[in-house]
């Protein structure tokens, strides 16, 4: 990849820009090859959910992430590039993608900012393919996008890219990325929320019979020794009167969750796929990585007193000890049969979020250079914390106690940049939309010492919870 100058003030106007592309032109038609090129201009501070509503069309994909705690929040819109495969080898297929189109990259601009530059937004879903009839996301979507809008703190960047050629219509492409560049020059705020509908009546799950007899079995195989844990989860489904609004949905969403990770992936094709994540599966930056082992879970008090000793009760549970250790001790064997000395970096402690707590114990490593991201990726994916132990009849029970396709559900979604740092999280908490329906999923830890009305009390409090942030 080439970098040119990072001057803020690299284009002064549309004249400039237009002049930077027609030499990025003579250098593709010099190497007879197309040019992806990345430049990333300055903005004055907004809020990403307004920079989405403003970029996004109907008809094409987008991916939206924001950790309001950090202050921190990226949208991307339009692929440039895009891929979308099946498949065991996914993970490969999508670091080639990804070197590959960096090669013949050229990024200019404010390169001193955060978020700059080329970034890659990959969703997978939990298994390497679905059944055709009941597929809404390929297995891997990888895609560069047209269009970004990055906010860090008080600092804000729109990401333009372009494929330039010898046949490319510079004149219309400078016009129209300076216009877009003008747009976002005035500071936006979130479209006004709707009111919440009144008449809504919140509906009982169904067939929890058959979850508590899928933990009961799974009880009897954890004693049999054929399993450690096993994660199963369960979905509600809801029809609204009117299509979900989602910038009011992400909007609640990290106002309720400013710890989680809140994003939402469109297909293009009307379905969305939005939640806030507690889980960080991985997060790599100037080869320093940090992942978390999140399991164990307890509700939150209604009282400074019942919640601090539910807290306590959590921590010394021996059922959730057991349940945690599990995920710590599968994460670090597979980080270091990728040759990475992993460190834990504290104590197993409590996240504590609205009307839930959990166990975390963060993770800490350097990673060797030769090692890309989406290698780590596919070795933790998928962690005992969404699967269960060990993995392939984990992955094999799931198939056989689940009626639905978890989709993007439990999977990885994140994003990578040109330098190969990146973050994802891991797509828990969260809902299929589609229209006026949504199809909200929640899992549970089975583990010896489980019972079966108090992990189906689990679901029903995380489900509840995220259905009266979407409404």
């Amino acid at each position: 990849m080439t970098v040119t100058s990072s001057s803020t003030h690299l284009f002064q106007d549309r004249r400039s820009l237009h002049e930077f592309l027609a030499s990025c032109r003579t250098i593709a038609i010099d190497k007879e090859h197309a040019q992806i090129i990345s430049l990333s201009l300055e903005i004055p501070k907004l809020d990403p959910l307004a920079a989405l509503s403003l970029l996004q069309q109907p008809d094409q994909p987008y991916f939206y992430w924001e950790k309001q705690s950090q202050g921190t929040a990226i949208a991307a819109t339009e692929p440039l590039v895009h891929l979308q495969i099946d498949g065991p080898q996914r993970f490969t297929q999508a670091q080639h993608f990804i070197c590959t189109s960096l090669v013949d990259t050229v990024s200019s601009g404010a390169l001193h900012l955060p978020f700059t530059g080329p970034h890659f937004f990959c969703s997978f879903t939990f298994f390497d393919h679905t059944r055709a009839e009941s597929r809404l996301f390929p297995a891997a979507s990888v895609f560069l996008p047209r269009w970004q809008v990055a906010c860090n703190q008080e600092q804000a960047v729109l990401v333009a890219n372009v494929v330039v050629d010898a046949e490319t219509p510079l004149e219309q492409v400078s016009q129209e990325i300076w216009q877009q560049w003008q747009l976002l020059q005035t500071p936006r705020r979130c479209p006004v929320l709707r009111s919440q509908t009144t008449n809504f009546a919140y509906p009982l799950l169904t067939n929890s019979n058959a979850f508590t007899t899928a933990v009961t079995e799974t009880l009897d195989n954890i004693q049999a020794e054929a399993l450690q844990k096993l994660v199963l989860a369960h979905t509600l489904d809801v029809k609204t009167p009117q299509p979900l609004d989602l910038c009011h949905a992400l909007g609640t969403l990290r106002d309720r969750y400013p710890e989680c990770y809140v994003f939402a992936i469109s297909n293009g094709r009307g379905q969305s796929f939005i939640g806030a994540s507690p889980e960080r599966l991985i997060e790599l930056r100037d080869r320093h990585l940090v992942t978390d082992a999140l399991a164990g879970s307890a509700p939150r008090g209604h009282s400074h007193s019942d919640d601090q000793a539910l807290g306590n009760q959590l921590l010394g549970s021996q059922k959730d000890g057991h349940e945690h250790r599990v995920v710590l001790d599968f994460i670090r064997d597979r980080l270091w049969e990728l040759g990475i000395t992993p460190q834990v970096a504290s104590l197993p402690h409590l996240l504590q979020l609205p009307n839930i707590q959990h166990l975390r114990t963060l993770i800490t490593a350097e990673v060797p250079h030769h090692l890309h991201l989406l290698e780590i990726l596919a070795a933790l994916h998928p962690t005992p914390a969404v699967a269960g132990m060990p993995r392939d009849v984990a992955q094999q029970q799931i198939h056989r106690h689940e009626t639905f396709e978890r989709h993007l559900y439990a999977a990885p979604l994140g994003w990578i940049d040109h330098q190969g740092n990146g973050e994802f999280t891991v797509g828990i908490r969260s809902a299929l939309i589609n229209g006026s329906q949504a199809r909200l999923y929640a899992g549970a830890g089975i583990v010896a010492g489980s019972d079966p009305q108090r992990e189906l009390a689990e679901i029903q409090l995380k489900l509840h919870t995220l259905l009266d942030a979407l409404m």
